[in-house]
């Protein structure tokens, strides 16, 4: 029978009513953890975020697990009612809120700026708790007054049901719409639905091309007016890659001491407008590589570029300055989505790419005569390494090292994600030491450098080709997963990494909100830290894929010189 005396309280009684004190205690406990530090400091704002989020999850646990404990004790004959408990433990919470807001204007500034010289940056001024408080109590009111209207909402559709329909049988149609919502929700992106939106979203920006860009005119660049591919059809990424190459006069202006002429160096790419699949695009690419004469060069860079298409400038310029000019780099575009966006919705893309253009150009390498070819090795950065491993992953870590080897000369890996394939059996299968700094067997193929300077080549026997990961231990990208959510990670153990305060512990729910606010803050960090490695191209291609007679003092000169370049495309 329809129960037709219920009705919903005013909506302004919800929206101001009293905070659960069960849910403002848990709310308070997560609030206070959410001020501590993790992989990368962050600004009051970022922090305000991150205390709103942790004190409206903590909030709404709390409201949860006494709605459970009322709801067990009303089914064994012992109401409980819902303000239950001696009348100071509300003031007690807000105290408690208080107190926590109290101290952390006066400590969290102290923490911030101890973590900020640790990762290269400045420490940042004491008013900067009063404003992170500030902004913390503003997105949680926010976030509350969301979270309130929703449930007012939902108290109204409640209410309508069980004015036509039975309680049990209204209860179930509530049930069934808040379903149908998040069902429709998980279709919008398990449809590809999202990724359509972005894609409209950022489609746009793929037509255009940087200030200062220009159709290149040498032969040895895609786009240019003898290429096979078209200049209009490489994507705002393609077109800086190409349209920046290093002239010869630059090499000449660097490489004084070197007898031969330069050369000028080979850029081939695909943009996803060339052709419809990864296949065609890779085949493309090859095609690229005849047209100019890319098997005569010393070295080719075969390298899978990140979701926009982005190659980046500084391994590129750096290669082609070690070399003279003597050099082909070799990518294509499966994207125009940022790389974030990508990893999010589309990584599939990504390794499917990777696969096309390493298989297809190392075949065509492979064809060529073995005493009279080019150096062949593999880059990625950031996304660009899951789809270039992918080309050589297989069942385990040393049968994956052993494809490596045997269909490239050397793999350069900047900037790894948590869902890399291969890291992934790295950092499964290492020896006893840290995560930011695995070892395996003794570091016969594959290690990891935190930064430039480590490698010293003359005091070394690392044999070739050599597998190379650079990594840094407050990167953010090399660690973030949904296991965060619950399961204690790795990076939080001892001993800790060289740029994370010695502070950091897995929380549940915290850590894991935490490295969201780092994965945004990590793009934006200080050289040498987060997911920034602009200073490590020079030292990992010395270790990787030196020219011959290459010493350390020219690693040193060329790093100079490239730190001082103002590229295009950064």
């Amino acid at each position: 029978m329809a129960d037709d005396t219920r009705t919903t309280p005013p909506y302004h009684k919800v929206l101001f009513g009293a905070l659960s004190t069960p849910g403002a205690v848990l709310g308070a406990v997560l609030l206070w953890f959410s001020f501590g530090s993790s992989l990368l400091p962050r600004d009051p704002m970022m922090q305000g975020v991150l205390g709103a989020l942790s004190f409206t999850f903590g909030y709404a646990i709390g409201v949860l697990i006494w709605f459970l404990i009322r709801w067990v004790a009303k089914m064994f004959g012992k109401p409980i009612s819902s303000g239950a408990g001696p009348a100071w433990l509300p003031w007690a919470s807000a105290g408690m809120i208080g107190a926590i807001f109290v101290v952390e204007i006066l400590r969290w500034p102290t923490w911030q700026s101890e973590q900020r010289l640790l990762v290269g940056l400045e420490e940042i001024g004491a008013i900067s708790g009063l404003v992170a408080v500030a902004w913390t109590l503003a997105f949680t009111l926010v976030l509350m007054f969301i979270g309130r209207s929703i449930r007012w909402l939902m108290w109204k559709l409640d209410v309508f049901n069980a004015r036509h329909m039975s309680h049990l049988v209204g209860r179930g149609v509530s049930v069934l719409i808040i379903v149908g919502i998040v069902g429709a929700l998980y279709w919008f992106i398990a449809s590809s639905g999202l990724t359509a939106f972005a894609n409209q979203r950022f489609g746009p920006g793929d037509d255009t091309t940087l200030e200062g860009i220009a159709q290149p005119t040498d032969l040895e660049s895609s786009g240019s007016p003898d290429s096979l591919v078209e200049w209009g059809d490489l994507g705002f990424q393609g077109r800086t890659f190409t349209g920046s190459a290093t002239t010869t006069e630059d090499l000449q202006s660097f490489n004084t001491d070197t007898q031969s002429a330069p050369m000028v160096p080979i850029r081939v790419y695909a943009g996803l407008k060339s052709t419809e699949s990864s296949d065609a695009r890779a085949q493309l690419v090859v095609d690229e590589l005849d047209r100019t004469n890319a098997a005569d060069r010393a070295i080719v860079v075969l390298v899978s570029t990140t979701g926009t298409g982005w190659v980046d400038p500084i391994a590129a310029s750096t290669i082609e300055y070690m070399y003279n000019g003597d050099t082909a780099i070799a990518a294509m575009q499966y994207s125009f989505l940022p790389s974030w966006i990508s990893f999010i919705l589309d990584t599939a893309t990504a390794t499917e790419a990777g696969i096309a253009i390493n298989d297809a150009v190392i075949e065509w390498w492979d064809a060529l005569p073995e005493n009279d070819r080019p150096r062949l090795v593999a880059f990625g950065e950031s996304l660009g390494t899951l789809g270039s491993e992918a080309a050589y992953a297989a069942g385990d870590l040393d049968a994956s090292l052993e494809s490596i080897q045997a269909r490239v000369e050397g793999a350069l890996w900047v900037g790894p994600t948590n869902a890399n394939e291969i890291h992934g059996q790295y950092i499964a299968g290492r020896d006893p030491s840290p995560v930011w700094k695995p070892e395996y067997n003794g570091g016969a193929i594959v290690r990891t450098l935190n930064g430039p300077g480590e490698f010293d080549a003359a005091a070394d026997s690392w044999a070739e080709p050599r597998v190379l990961y650079y990594h840094h231990p407050s990167d953010p990208v090399g660690y973030w997963n949904w296991e965060t959510l619950w399961k204690p990670q790795e990076w939080t153990d001892k001993p800790i990494g060289y740029d994370v305060p010695n502070s950091v512990r897995w929380i549940p729910f915290t850590t894991f909100t935490q490295v969201v606010v780092d994965l945004i803050n990590g793009f934006s960090a200080s050289v040498g830290h987060g997911h920034n490695y602009n200073n490590v191209f020079t030292d990992g291609w010395s270790v990787v894929a030196p020219p011959a007679g290459w010493t350390g003092a020219e690693t040193l000169l060329l790093e100079t010189h490239v730190s001082s370049l103002d590229l295009p495309g950064l």
